[in-house]
């Protein structure tokens, strides 16, 4: 029975693969994205809440939140940004629960004097609790021959039902910025670089496998009102490859010094899996956004291709106004 048990439980936590801390909005939960992204962004502090709620067709809903801040502080280095990240998921019947708080640090290094080719390092540590929740699985021992009898023993001998254990990200990044309102940004990712010890059963053999991520995110002008907003993620852990790709559109609807406002549209696959759609706007130093995955896996019967809400919040403290001047060197006049 114990054998039984181990393998329900590395079931579970390979079905729920897409519930590894990640959000469909990947572009705008950014330290969960990268360590890279560690202040790659047009303000002093940045704070981002994100959420969601899937799988309510299948079984228990699973529910993820994570909120997370970063900026440049003054306890830091000059060219050092921080950042901090509190997460919490709760998946399916037996309450599986990942609880993560996460800190972080990049450095920015600017390739040429006018900051066009700029590149981030940053590195993420930090400590996790794996927790199950044993009192709501069912189990054979608690059949009596005709039916379930919840208050029969178990008959089973669990060595834990919980286990911490630390953990290392890294990421470099990559943007270039050209001019204002043209930016593009991609980076590698390394995941688990430690591969810490999963195992209920003090099993050493049971570790979390390696997360290797390609991205790209761009924010490009297209004309006074319109931008493109194209993202792009490649994600590989052990025997399981995740791609999504696509696109929003960005229409300005206001845009003049202390006074914006914009919406925005997008679709995005992740190819064999779902189609994610997203809405969302931006009102001064506010960003939102609601997105929607459409189920279409091999669990599209059960599920009747509903996925899951997700929400994201942004807010950013100090926001720089960038000039619109045109980089220019003066001529000296002759008479």
């Amino acid at each position: 029975m114990r054998r039984l048990i181990t393998i329900a439980i590395l079931l579970f936590c390979l079905s729920a693969k897409s519930q590894d801390i990640h959000f469909s909005q990947f572009f705008f939960s950014p330290q969960l994205l990268s360590p890279g992204e560690i202040g790659n962004f047009n303000a002093e502090y940045r704070l981002n809440a994100n959420q969601k709620t899937q799988w309510r067709e299948v079984s228990r809903p699973y529910s993820t939140f994570a909120l997370m801040g970063d900026g440049q502080f003054d306890f830091a280095p000059k060219k050092v940004a921080v950042g901090a990240v509190i997460m919490n998921d709760n998946a399916g019947d037996s309450r599986f629960n990942t609880f993560s708080i996460l800190l972080g640090g990049s450095y920015e290094y600017s390739i040429d004097e006018n900051d066009e080719h700029t590149i981030f390092g940053g590195l993420q540590t930090g400590l996790t609790q794996i927790r199950l929740n044993y009192d709501d699985l069912e189990f054979n021992n608690q059949y009596n021959g005709v039916v379930f009898d919840p208050n029969l023993s178990n008959g089973e001998d669990f060595a834990r039902n919980a286990r911490w254990y630390f953990n290392l990200n890294l990421g470099v990044t990559y943007r270039y910025s050209p001019e204002v309102r043209k930016s593009i940004s991609g980076g590698l990712v390394l995941h688990n670089v430690n591969s810490p010890r999963q195992s209920f059963f003090n099993d050493t053999g049971v570790q979390l496998p390696l997360r290797t991520s390609l991205y790209a995110n761009a924010d490009w002008k297209v004309n006074e009102e319109i931008d493109a907003m194209p993202s792009f993620r490649w994600m590989d852990q052990a025997t399981f490859t995740e791609v999504i790709f696509g696109t929003a559109a960005r229409y300005r609807l206001i845009d003049e010094p202390g006074l914006y406002r914009a919406v925005f549209a997008g679709y995005y696959g992740r190819f064999g899996d779902s189609g994610i759609a997203m809405l969302g706007g931006e009102i001064d130093a506010w960003r939102f956004a609601i997105s929607y995955d459409i189920n279409v896996s091999d669990l599209e019967q059960s599920s009747r291709n509903r996925g899951g809400f997700e929400f994201s919040l942004q807010y950013l403290f100090g926001k720089k106004q960038k000039s619109n001047m045109l980089r220019h060197k003066y001529c000296p006049v002759f008479l």
